[in-house]
């Protein structure tokens, strides 16, 4: 069942539970009070049978009670009209009955409508009062039944125009209720129109968004909702477009790794397919005899076990930054004077590569939390990056700065190197990007030195940037935070 037929089912439940619940409460009481059970007649006619006599009822009635007591014939004669009409001064009506005759009533009842609605004959008065029609005006009244002196049956009525709530609701009673129902089933119409405009549309639109993202439209968008929409849809709808957009960025992401996989396939494709034809072509030469002196295969030897060496590095390399990107490399960080770590780096690195000069400055002690293994791979291969672009015929010079920031410790290693250009700048932490037009690993390196440098730095919540200037050298950045 959609959730507009429950609303609409729950507003009719709702009115027809109040209406019988009030009905069963009035019918419950009045049952207690009169012992059957009521109808707007009965309801009406109850009250004003308990209802007391005005003074001006009582003192008619009794007045002419007494009359017909004494001597009714007295009401025949002509003199009883203007006593009769000085009570209906009192904005009473009077009406004298013999038999099925009326003998006298005031201006404005209705004969016709008095014979066919007077009160039976009661000759003992039991039942004084009660209420009658009048040409469609209800009257109260209160009657006394006597014989006249030939024993004809007689009747005297007091009647008292009804312009109570009473009478309004005994003539207008079925027409109000019907006017009521018919105004709840319209606001009910109403707010069911409503409810369809503010909660189940907007569900309805979102639904078909969802088959159109499950067909793989993921462009389709929330649609703009009104303004009186329920906040719990639009909440659901901002959600529902947070939910899309972060499953849009997903899918790309997902794409751009798998674009990546597909490049560091093959980069790895060329990578190693490089050193390994090498090797099996100088291997080829030593087995078909092209180097026949000794000299010549020295030289096969030695080209062989360089581009052996080449290719182990490149395998470490690639399974580094494998491990790294899969986050399954453990991290220890500690806290660590970074001049005395640098130290350690600059004078372990100088003693397996002593043409190497490099100049470490440092103002001042700080301290960062940072992991030394991991830390010392990233300075070593910014350093050998320096070595491997290195210009011709002039010395090369490295540099490594510690500069304390309020919050931060910056770490430079300069260099005066080729630089890069200022359009291979933004590739230069990609995975395989070497600064050369062309991939011939001229310089040597596996191309993941920079792509493991960037990833080093961001398990340490730092950031790494370069800057630089082709022909003139280039300065990469590592920020960390003091500890």
């Amino acid at each position: 069942m959609t959730i507009k037929n429950r609303f609409l089912i729950s507003y009719i439940g709702g009115i027809f539970i109040a209406s019988v619940s009030i009905l069963m409460i009035l019918c419950i009481a009045f049952y207690v009070t009169t012992g059957f059970v009521p109808t707007p007649k009965t309801l009406y006619e109850s009250f004003t049978k308990q209802r007391s006599l005005s003074p001006e009822e009582e003192l008619a009635y009794v007045e002419l009670r007494d009359i017909a007591k004494s001597t009714p014939d007295q009401l025949l004669e002509e003199d009883m009209r203007k006593k009769l009409q000085q009570l209906e001064h009192q904005s009473l009506g009077l009406v004298i009955r013999k038999e099925e005759d009326i003998l006298y009533y005031s201006e404005e009842l209705v004969e016709r409508s008095l014979i066919v609605h007077f009160p039976d004959f009661d000759t003992n008065n039991i039942e004084t009062k009660g209420t009658v029609d009048n040409a469609g005006r209800m009257y109260r009244y209160i009657k006394f039944d006597f014989y006249y002196s030939d024993q004809t049956k007689g009747s005297i009525l007091v009647l008292k125009k009804e312009n109570s709530f009473l009478q309004f609701l005994t003539r207008w009673g079925l027409l109000i209720i019907l006017i009521i129902m018919f105004v709840s089933v319209a606001v009910m119409l109403f707010l069911n129109h409503q409810i369809r405009k503010s909660i189940i549309k907007p569900i309805e639109s979102l639904g078909q968004i969802m088959s159109s993202i499950r067909d793989s439209d993921m462009m389709m968008q929330a649609p703009t909702l009104p303004g009186n929409t329920a906040k719990e849809v639009q909440q659901l709808t901002a959600n529902f477009e947070r939910m899309r957009e972060a499953l849009l960025a997903s899918i790309e992401e997902k794409q751009n790794l798998e674009n990546n996989r597909k490049d560091l396939v093959a980069s790895i494709s060329h990578d190693l397919k490089t050193p390994i034809t090498s090797i099996i072509g100088y291997v080829e030469g030593l087995q078909e005899g092209v180097a026949e002196t000794p000299e010549r295969q020295e030289k096969y030897l030695k080209t062989i076990h360089s581009k052996s060496l080449a290719l182990n590095h490149l395998i470490e390399e690639l399974f580094l930054y494998s491990k790294l990107d899969a986050e399954s490399v453990p991290f220890r960080f500690e806290r660590t004077s970074l001049p005395d770590f640098l130290a350690h780096v600059v004078e372990e690195f100088q003693l397996s590569n002593r043409q190497v000069h490099i100049n470490l400055q440092v103002s001042e002690e700080v301290y960062a939390q940072v992991d030394r293994m991991h830390m010392n791979r990233a300075i070593t291969n910014l350093i050998e990056n320096s070595i491997k672009f290195q210009k011709e015929k002039v010395p090369l010079a490295i540099v490594v700065e510690v500069i304390v920031l309020h919050r931060f410790v910056q770490l430079n290693v300069k260099d005066n190197g080729q630089g890069i250009s200022e359009e291979k700048l933004p590739y230069v932490f990609d995975h395989f990007y070497r600064g050369e037009e062309a991939r011939t690993s001229t310089t040597g390196g596996s191309g993941l030195g920079l792509a493991i440098v960037k990833q080093i730095v961001e398990k340490h919540k730092g950031q790494v940037k370069v800057q630089s200037t082709l022909n003139v050298g280039t300065t990469v950045t590592i920020v960390l935070e003091k500890s």
